[in-house]
């Protein structure tokens, strides 16, 4: 692991993908047969807003750093969440859960409606990846069962910690090669691909 991207500046603009590695076949008289050949991921392209020098050469040096795709690093996903409960920070895991699992209980909800929006992106304790949630929750005392994709790649423990707002990826850099772009007025461009690690 080799730190966390620098928050200031935050980036001005996320070109956001998920991806389903799938192989699909399809015959001669059109049956189709598809399988899964690998974990999601989600995968970005992150543009920089124009920087002064200093800062410029602070981000670059940060990616340098990563010895192209060989490190893993953290960085923070810079869009509110829509769901009521984006600001509160006690939200838990209620009960064990195993790998595959696509439906959460969770408690600790202070808010009652729209506790997470479909989008929204939360993360637990225990896990490097970064779950979306696929449908509106509400709450009832606390309590609210949320869906998620991908299934769960690992076990949840009962009391996990849960971020249900702007959640840290887990990511490495997609290219070995990494670019700036500046001119006489002295600010920098920078822009780079990266891939959610799962580990």
């Amino acid at each position: 692991m080799a730190g966390q991207f620098p928050t200031d500046p935050n980036f001005s603009t996320i070109n956001f993908r998920g991806e389903t590695p799938t192989l699909v076949n399809q015959t001669l008289s059109g049956r189709k047969q598809v399988r899964q050949i690998g974990s999601q991921y989600f995968s970005f392209t992150v543009q920089m807003p124009p920087m002064q020098q200093e800062k410029g050469q602070e981000v670059f040096a940060f990616l340098q750093n990563q010895k192209g795709s060989f490190e893993d690093f953290t960085i923070v996903e810079p869009i509110d969440n829509l769901g009521s409960s984006k600001s509160e920070t006690d939200i838990l895991v209620n009960a064990a859960h195993s790998a595959g699992d696509n439906t959460i209980a969770m408690d600790g909800f202070s808010q009652t409606t729209g506790v997470l929006k479909a989008g929204d992106k939360i993360k637990f304790a225990g896990h490097t990846k970064v779950y979306m949630v696929t449908a509106n929750a509400n709450a009832t005392a606390g309590d609210a069962t949320i869906s998620i994709s991908p299934n769960l790649v690992a076990a949840l423990a009962n009391n996990e910690a849960v971020t249900v707002n702007k959640p840290s990826y887990t990511v490495y850099l997609a290219s070995n090669e990494i670019m700036y772009v500046t001119n006489a007025s002295g600010f920098y461009s920078i822009s780079f691909d990266v891939r959610e690690a799962i580990t």
